[in-house]
């Protein structure tokens, strides 16, 4: 009889005969939910890093149209603040003169002219004492990229010497 006593003993109460099995799906239940959150959170980092992504190409073709400004600049301050209309760079970028919240193209800002006595780089000219000029603007750019993303950078620039 103590043999049959130990044999259902070994093979657990009437009580406890689903408890592995509750256990398992609980284990289950709490592995699926940690791979949804993952899933879930890795889909928020995606978005996150294309909107860097975005967020910087708008920017450097915001920088770009600055450069683009600052090549412009001449000694007439009438040519040099021309507007910028929206220049593609790139498959998804483009820059264009003025604000971000401009609907067209801005012309560029001069902000007057300033003169002083000094030395060119120019071979064989030597110091002038009636002086240089330089002209001053304000060159604003915004650049433009996917999903109506939009940047804008504001360089101040001189213009000069030229000589009086």
């Amino acid at each position: 009889m103590r043999a049959e006593n130990d044999s259902v003993r070994r093979a657990g109460s009437p009580g406890e005969a689903g408890a592995a099995l509750v256990v398992s799906l609980i284990l289950m239940l709490l592995l699926v939910m940690l791979g949804s959150a993952m899933l879930a959170l890795s889909g928020v980092e995606s978005a996150i890093s294309h909107n860097d992504l975005w967020s910087e190409g708008t920017f450097q073709a915001a920088e770009a149209g600055t450069h683009a400004g600052i090549d412009r600049l001449v000694v007439d301050p009438a040519v040099s603040v021309q507007p910028i209309p929206a220049t593609s760079i790139a498959e998804d970028f483009s820059y264009r003169s003025g604000s971000r919240w401009a609907s067209a193209p801005e012309a560029f800002g001069f902000l007057g002219k300033s003169s002083a006595p000094g030395y060119s780089a120019a071979v064989g000219t030597g110091y002038n004492a009636s002086g240089y000029s330089f002209s001053r603007y304000r060159i604003n750019a915004t650049g433009a990229g996917p999903r109506d993303t939009r940047r804008e950078v504001e360089v101040l620039a001189r213009y000069g010497p030229v000589p009086e």
